[in-house]
């Protein structure tokens, strides 16, 4: 990570629903959970690449499968 470089914000859908332990398991990764009509999503916002990159090998040891993820224009 460079000197001054921004934290970004991305939206990780996720297949089926999360349980409270799932939740809580994803909390210390600074991943909140946001409910929508159309599934789950998780938020969060890193620092670098490998941030996010550790989030989703978590997320993936958990068993958690997702669908999509972009970033989130204009948060930081």
């Amino acid at each position: 990570m460079t000197r001054g470089a921004e934290r970004q914000t991305y939206e990780i859908r996720v297949r089926g629903d999360l349980t409270e332990a799932l939740v809580a398991a994803l909390n210390p990764l600074g991943l909140q959970l946001e409910d929508t009509p159309d599934g789950a999503i998780l938020v969060g916002t890193f620092r670098d690449q490998a941030e996010l990159h550790g989030a989703l090998e978590a997320m993936q040891d958990l068993g958690i499968q997702l669908l999509e993820m972009r970033q989130r224009a204009g948060w930081t």
